[in-house]
């Protein structure tokens, strides 16, 4: 088990979204120090590395779901899910992780790293298309500006 790097492949071309995945992995990455660090650390710093991961999940699943609405992207009730799904797991696990089992630290990180490596590149990416193609398109942009309180996201 190691730690994950940054690859530009994570990037799915909106740039706000990709900083948020960038910050999204290195609080994983802080997660597997305190996992693999000194037993007597993880007691004491488990907690508040737990409570950071999980605020900013919640802000950066907001974001793309924001994203996604004012888009009108055909899956996200599905995307949504997914999300929703996510924090469950990890919810579920958070007692056991926060009780001082670093083992079960250790499985979390594999768990969040996998997930998130494997959201990016698959359903991220979907919607990240699809609104590139609609940036992209004059005919999509007009019909997104005449939107009641439609507010356009522009990727660079």
């Amino acid at each position: 088990m190691e730690k994950v790097e940054w690859k530009n492949d994570y990037c799915i071309g909106v740039e706000e979204i990709d900083v948020q995945h960038r910050k999204l992995l290195s609080i994983v990455n802080e997660f597997y120090d305190v996992a693999v660090g000194h037993p007597a650390d993880y007691p004491i710093k488990v907690g508040r590395c737990l409570k950071k991961l999980t605020d900013y999940t919640h802000y950066h699943f907001e974001a793309e779901e924001m994203l996604m609405e004012r888009y009108q992207f055909p899956s996200t009730a599905q995307h949504k899910s997914e999300h929703s799904n996510f924090i469950k797991q990890v919810t579920t696990k958070i007692p056991q992780i926060a009780s001082g089992n670093q083992v079960m630290g250790q499985e979390l990180y594999q768990f969040l790293l996998d997930w998130i490596v494997n959201h990016i590149a698959h359903s991220d990416k979907s919607w990240a298309d699809y609104v590139i193609t609609i940036q992209q398109s004059p005919e999509e942009m007009n019909r997104m500006y005449r939107r009641p309180g439609a507010i356009p996201f522009f990727s660079k």
